[in-house]
């Protein structure tokens, strides 16, 4: 089960670089040239943890485990859907319909912060 988990993070990981580079392109801060080798390190320390973890026979850490893959994949999804809805003219235009109709957005995240 949690190299299926696996699978869906690295491929989330790919997909956030490809959507940074259509975001950015050239002007992408790492480069792309490091990026690539930045995320697929990560993408490697994540698949080497497991595979260490998943053929040692001392289990007790199981827990924290499977709550750093949870996390990571959660991170990730949404980092992924915070690139799509940068990228997306929908959503922008929306966010500006929203700003003409007197609605401000930064008060909307601070009443989200006082509850």
């Amino acid at each position: 089960m949690m190299e299926y988990k696996l699978l869906g993070i690295s491929g989330l990981i790919l997909i956030i670089l490809l959507l940074t580079w259509l975001k950015d392109g050239e002007n992408m801060n790492p480069p792309l040239e490091k990026r690539v080798v930045i995320d697929v390190m990560t993408i490697f320390i994540f698949w080497a943890v497991f595979e260490f973890y998943n053929y040692s026979d001392y289990k007790l850490y199981e827990n924290e485990v499977v709550l750093v893959i949870n996390t990571a994949l959660l991170f990730f999804f949404a980092r992924m859907v915070q690139l799509i809805a940068q990228l997306n003219p929908m959503f922008q235009e929306f966010v500006s319909f929203l700003r003409k109709k007197g609605v401000r957005i930064d008060e909307l995240d601070n009443s989200k912060k006082e509850e």
